[in-house]
């Protein structure tokens, strides 16, 4: 899978149109990352009450609140990977 290079303020609805992506949450302090499903971001986000379809990409790493199972920082990116 490959980066996607978009707007940062690009919304969560923008998967959608592009089948099989991933939203990707990666540390910026090493190198350990993992994907999601795009419809169970979206998903948490609403059960928690913290946002909707129109969530930014971006704003999706300032949502984790633990730290980083590799580095135990909290230096979190995020960003849509498409096939």
């Amino acid at each position: 899978m490959t980066p996607l290079h978009i707007d940062l303020g690009a919304p969560l609805s923008l998967a959608e149109t592009h089948p099989g992506s991933r939203v990707e949450l990666f540390c910026g302090s090493c190198t350990w990352s993992r994907s999601y499903r795009p419809d169970r971001i979206v998903a948490g986000l609403q059960a928690k009450k913290l946002g909707d379809r129109q969530t930014a990409i971006a704003a999706v790493a300032h949502l984790v609140h633990w730290p980083c199972p590799g580095c135990n920082r909290m230096r979190w990116g995020s960003r849509l990977l498409t096939p």
